[in-house]
């Protein structure tokens, strides 16, 4: 058997039941019986040779070859939904990224004139540092722009590095006179400092402070916080040190009173790097283009 042979409908059945897990789910949303897509998946199954679920508990799991279809098939069917029929009037198209709050600065005002020029509503997804395979196939989220290492590729999602850029210590007022004489900061000069910190994510998986952890050294935050507009306030009353991406503060606007140095070290090298579905529709593409060219004036390769 080949794809002309088999029934596209069948395919149409695997998809949802991949998104779902659940038979009873899949006949929701398809309108049909349960037992008629009980009888589409047994029909699947004798085409393509394989069991493609097992039950456990109530849900229907995958086996290896189901989910392989998965990386193909949902991405598609996600991107032919959105082709077809997202200019309905009913259907406001929809641009979700997920992106660390230190580029919500540099980003934000490129996010809002691509998202106005593609008549599209611009979703800013919480940002959490972590594999974001599932909801980038799925169509949850369209875009991921993130820091850390080289992430698991694959075949459905397109993983581009857009470049690197070195970190930076700031501070304010309080501690200038500690920091007279002084051209750059080492890694391990930093434990000697009151530590602001602002991430997503805890302290423990934060790269610099990994690579800290193998060296067994630490630094200690005594601010902590998910909003970088709380930097500059908080560096000019509390003897603080912040360790940031050169680009943030670049593009930062209050910058009065807040001094930098170069930090020092292989582990202050950070790279940047996207993902989103290879079956991405044009205009999406379009504002990626945009996000990227962007960036890639502050991340070099």
């Amino acid at each position: 058997m080949n794809i002309l042979q088999l029934d596209l409908n069948l395919l149409k059945v695997l998809y949802v039941m991949l998104t779902t897990g659940s038979t009873s789910l899949t006949a929701q949303k398809l309108g049909l019986s349960a037992s008629a897509v009980s009888h589409a998946l047994n029909r699947l199954r004798e085409s393509l040779d394989d069991p493609l679920f097992r039950r456990e508990g109530n849900q229907q799991v995958p086996t290896l070859f189901a989910l392989s279809l998965k990386e193909k098939l949902v991405p598609l069917f996600v991107s032919l939904n959105e082709e077809l029929f997202s200019e309905e009037p009913h259907a406001q198209r929809r641009f979700r990224v997920a992106l660390p709050p230190a580029l919500n600065v540099l980003l934000t005002p490129e996010l809002a004139r691509r998202g106005h020029n593609a008549d599209a509503v611009i979703e800013c997804v919480p940002f959490e540092r972590r594999a974001w395979r599932d909801e980038l196939v799925e169509g949850k989220v369209d875009l991921v722009i993130a820091v850390g290492d080289h992430q698991q590729q694959l075949s459905a999602l397109h993983y581009e590095r857009v470049g690197s850029t070195r970190l930076i210590v700031a501070w304010g007022p309080p501690l200038q006179q500690r920091m007279e004489g002084r051209e750059s900061i080492d890694m391990l000069t930093l434990q000697a400092f009151n530590h602001f910190y602002c991430h997503p994510w805890p302290q423990a998986i934060n790269e610099l402070d990994r690579q800290q952890a193998r060296e067994g050294v630490a630094r200690h935050l005594a601010f902590i916080c998910q909003d970088y507009s709380q930097l500059a306030p908080a560096l000019r009353s509390a003897p603080l040190l912040a360790v940031i991406p050169t680009p943030w503060f670049m593009t930062l606007v209050d910058k009065e009173q807040i001094s930098t140095l170069p930090l020092l070290g292989f582990q202050a090298q950070g790279n940047l790097f996207l993902q989103y579905r290879k079956s991405t529709v044009a205009w999406k593409r379009t504002i990626i283009s945009g996000l990227k060219q962007l960036l890639s004036r502050y991340y070099q390769r």
